[in-house]
């Protein structure tokens, strides 16, 4: 009994201390004295719970919570900078009466309608507050989204400096875009670049992000052979997944933003920070990353980005007192068992290790999950995994060779791994890496059926899925490169599944799915000679900026919306349903095409359910 006491508090003493360290040391310390005001902060108005979309439904923004936020911003700043106008007409007299002056946007778009209206209100606004607006900006990285051509867009540029001559007027967009389409500098009367590390094609870690800045503020300078540049957007995020090397954090966030300022300050640049408050809808098209770029929280909490400690887990307390709740909970299992003492320190360092990453799956869903198919699907890989938890330490407990985690688990946890691994391979630059859940899992199997894998008696199904896994595995790891440590994680998660499934299907050979094999090598071949050759052809993207009438450059947008909108993911599913119910083998191949089809155009998750749905019919059938 002694032992047992002993060891659990040994539990909750290294929980203790490892949140502690994370929290409470392992901090970036005060330094105040950086700089006293930003230049300029980029300022969208939104609530947490309201988005830009939402004006077509009615939203009205409240000009109460605007005077709020500016005055709060006036603290910090002279400047905001502005994306849209229609809708956004008080800002301008609420940014006066704090002082501020304005960089501001009209958004332009592939909307002719909706960007005559956001240039007309642009013109207005700036004739009549020309006493505040810095200069306008009209369009925001529209080359980079494909939504106008260069012609359209320099047309759109000298509307405005004809209509405001006293203004001066720029357009905003990624450094790369401003050097293929130079001649928009003659349209502008300066440079507006946006210069983002962590969103670079090659993203940039925080140790290598400031210097990268710098050279590629001077390789443009070089190149446009023009002094005279703005940056626009530059910044880090202080949540989301992991680009490379580029890891978003709380202090990787105030770390760029006072070495950055520090270093234009010093080289005399003009600069826009984004972004004043961080902003939830954002992660609906960009992943959980996309709604923390702020430098205050959706609550106007601050970061302490300008100043003050700064800590990774500010939270630290309560997701140290989650983990000592688990780690209690767990160790009831140890009431009246005779336990030996190797078997006593096994159940103890697994009880503390699994809680610590429990709690930290918690902690990162609690971030990602945006919507409500997202948060139940969060709250099954929870539960799953809790189950799998309570059996593995249950079994060290118990010391019987012949018990083992129940096999349903094992499926549920390698089904759920599977689609989350197909996600991250098709459609992976906003989805996070759940490292934390699925360590659960992996180390819990290999450890149940180390012994015992030949009884596992697995079969077709089972060896493709194995199949399945390695595959995305590889085409996720070509994809993020070895330099990502929650990558390179997450494949070392995913192996462990795909050498369980493969050796505990061991009896069946490779030759013994090869007409499956070859219906997916077809389906799959012929999506992405679709989605390269025409979805995301940049040569037809190019013409449809310019013809955007014809039927080709239709048929594209409509394409390209369904896939947006995650109606192919919905439409495979549906199909899958379908065939489910009228058990054909034609119905299937039909479901398991429009599936791949789903998963290759980026629409992974509906697509990679029914996808596994198929497989297991396919295979079922022939076992």
């Amino acid at each position: 009994m002694t032992k047992k006491i002993l060891l659990t508090l040994s539990s909750v003493i290294v929980a203790v201390l490892f949140w502690y360290y994370f929290g409470a040391v392992s901090i970036l310390k005060d330094n105040s004295s950086s700089f006293s005001k930003l230049q300029c902060v980029s300022y969208a108005p939104f609530a947490k719970d309201e988005s830009p979309f939402l004006f077509d439904s009615g939203l009205v923004i409240s000009s109460d919570k605007v005077k709020e936020d500016l005055k709060l911003l006036s603290k910090y700043t002279d400047c905001i900078r502005t994306y849209s106008t229609v809708g956004l007409e008080m800002i301008p007299a609420i940014a006066r009466e704090n002082n501020l002056k304005m960089l501001m946007g009209a958004w332009v778009s592939k909307d002719k309608v909706q960007t005559k209206q956001e240039l007309d209100t642009l013109i207005k606004l700036a004739s009549e507050n020309q006493d505040i607006v810095r200069a306008v900006i009209v369009g925001n990285e529209v080359l980079l989204r494909g939504d106008t051509s260069d012609v359209q867009l320099t047309e759109y540029l000298k509307q405005v400096k004809t209509a405001l001559p006293n203004t001066k007027v720029t357009y905003a967009d990624v450094w790369e875009f401003w050097l293929k389409h130079p001649t928009i500098r003659e349209s502008t009367d300066f440079v507006t670049i946006h210069i983002l590390p962590y969103w670079e094609d090659e993203p940039m870690g925080i140790k290598r992000a400031i210097g990268h800045l710098a050279d590629v503020r001077g390789e443009v300078e070089s190149i446009l052979k023009d002094k005279n540049i703005l940056i626009g957007e530059t910044g880090w995020p202080s949540e989301g997944r992991m680009r490379e090397d580029a890891l978003p954090s709380k202090i990787n966030q105030a770390l760029f933003v006072r070495e950055f300022v520090q270093l234009a300050n010093k080289n005399n640049w003009n600069y826009n920070i984004i972004e004043a408050f961080d902003q939830p809808w954002k992660r609906v098209s960009e992943g959980a990353v996309g709604g923390f770029w702020g430098l205050f929280d959706k609550d106007r909490n601050d970061k302490n980005v300008f100043a003050g400690d700064v800590s990774n887990f500010p939270n630290y307390k309560y997701l140290a007192f989650g983990t000592l709740t688990l780690i209690l909970l767990f160790s009831f299992l140890l009431k009246n068992k005779e336990i030996s003492t190797k078997r006593l320190i096994a159940f103890s360092s697994i009880n503390t290790i699994f809680a610590i990453l429990f709690v930290l799956q918690i902690e990162q869903y609690n971030l990602t999950a945006r919507t409500t198919l997202e948060e139940i699907w969060a709250f099954l890989i929870l539960a799953v995994h809790i189950a799998i938890y309570y059996f593995f330490l249950l079994n060290i407990v118990k010391n019987k060779e012949n018990d083992s985690i129940p096999v349903s688990l094992f499926y549920s946890s390698a089904i759920l791994m599977a689609i989350t691994n197909i996600g991250l391979a098709f459609d992976g630059r906003y989805k996070n890496f759940e490292i934390y859940i699925f360590a659960i899992s992996a180390i819990s199997f290999l450890w149940a059926y180390r012994n015992k894998i030949h009884e596992l008696n697995f079969g077709k199904f089972e060896k493709a899925l194995s199949l399945v896994v390695l595959i995305s595995s590889a085409y996720a790891l070509y994809n993020e490169t070895i330099v990502n440590i929650f990558s390179n994680t997450w494949i070392i998660i995913t192996l462990v599944f795909a050498f369980i499934l493969n050796r505990g299907s061991k009896g069946i050979n490779f030759c013994q799915i090869r007409e499956l094999s070859i219906y997916v090598l077809v389906f799959f071949a012929a999506f992405f000679t679709l989605k390269y050759g025409f979805t995301d052809n940049k040569e037809i993207a190019t013409q449809c900026n310019l013809y955007a009438g014809t039927l080709t450059c239709k048929i594209k947008d409509l394409i390209g919306a369904y896939i947006y909108f995650g109606y192919l993911g919905v439409t495979a599913f549906i199909i899958t349903l379908i065939a489910l119910v009228l058990n054909k083998k034609i119905t299937t191949l039909i479901a398991l095409a429009a599936s791949s089809c789903a998963i290759v155009l980026s629409n992974p998750f509906l697509g990679s359910i029914g996808f596994i749905i198929c497989t297991y019919f396919l295979t079922k059938n022939k076992d």
